[in-house]
């Protein structure tokens, strides 16, 4: 009687591990992800040849935002830290930059011998509309592959370069130093360009077809990595890292904030759906607060006693017309 009851006790461990081991191992499966040569995701059921597994998707606590700025809908995520590591770039004139669309990042690469080093990242801003650029206005950002990639023709001194948004501020700076314009067959005016007073849109969706970079970051690929006839790749927001990247990252170590499961970004339709937050308003009124720790912060700026200028009703543009104006 105890051996029987000994030995059902054994069967029953053995049962409780091959149970726990074929759930793991499922749980497992599901999380994996395998990618083509183009970068496309391929499902379980699929025959195509796995090239290398995918790096995991942020969680839940990282995600797209649609905010409303200056009244107009835009897409924000969670800022991450640039890279630019220049120390690593052995020949410029071979590196490449690769766009996410996806996942908002401008990443620098350079072939080195049988590998491909990662040498720069950095956030961006796409349009606000998916998809493949059609025609002029329609609010896309052009996409290519590594097959028929784009490339720089033209890097322009943009300092002074000024744009209206049609959002009420009028012809504003908005390209940072410079603007890197790129060869897209089919359309013109595309470039690589800064985010002077639309800092907030990095990264995201918010431009009319063009990326655009932190003013330090443009200015930064600029000076260290960019040059007329580089080649720069604009992926679909469809495609995921390609082989060589997931090899790079894995191998330098480089974590990421932002790297988002295609099928659960916000679609066109949802971006123009969605409950959206309140982001920048023209004519927003200073807070009592704020008049009150601007005024004991700098006795220079009490403007209200000075010339009858009744600083609780400006604006923040009509105090910074007025500061520029009194100085």
């Amino acid at each position: 009687m105890k051996k029987m009851l000994k030995l059902n006790f054994i069967m029953c461990a053995l049962m409780l591990v091959a149970c726990s081991g074929n759930a793991s191992n499922k749980e497992k499966a599901e999380e994996s992800r395998g990618v083509n040569a183009e970068g496309m995701i391929l499902e379980d059921n699929e025959k195509e040849e796995v090239i290398e597994e995918a790096l995991p998707f942020s969680g839940d606590e990282v995600r797209e935002h649609v905010v409303l700025d200056y009244g107009n809908r835009t897409v924000r995520s969670d800022a991450d830290e640039s890279i630019s590591m220049k120390h690593l770039m052995k020949n410029k004139q071979k590196c490449f930059i690769i766009m996410s669309k996806k996942d908002f990042y401008l990443y620098v690469y350079e072939p080195q011998g049988n590998d491909t080093v990662l040498i720069a990242r950095y956030d961006c801003a796409f349009s606000l509309k998916k998809g493949n650029k059609q025609k002029r206005g329609d609010m896309k950002t052009p996409h290519c592959t590594m097959k028929n990639p784009f490339s720089i023709s033209q890097i322009v001194n943009a300092s002074e370069w000024k744009h209206d948004f049609g959002d009420g501020r009028g012809s504003i700076k908005s390209y940072g130093d410079y603007f890197l314009r790129l060869v897209t067959p089919g359309h013109s005016g595309i470039g690589i360009h800064g985010s002077t007073n639309n800092r907030e849109s990095v990264p995201g969706r918010a431009s009319e077809g063009c990326i655009r970079l932190k003013d330090e970051d443009i200015s930064d690929l600029r000076k260290n990595y960019a040059f007329v006839g580089m080649k720069v790749i604009i992926k679909s927001e469809e495609t995921d890292d390609l082989p060589f990247e997931i090899h790079a990252m894995k191998k330098q170590n480089i974590e990421r904030k932002r790297h988002f499961d295609p099928k659960k970004t916000l679609s066109n339709e949802q971006i123009q759906k969605a409950e959206a937050e309140t982001g920048r308003t023209k004519g927003k009124k200073l807070r009592a607060e704020e008049i009150s720790n601007i005024e004991e912060n700098d006795n220079s700026l009490n403007y209200a006693a000075s010339d009858g200028a009744n600083s609780k009703n400006m604006t923040l543009e009509e105090r910074e017309k007025y500061l520029r104006d009194r100085n």
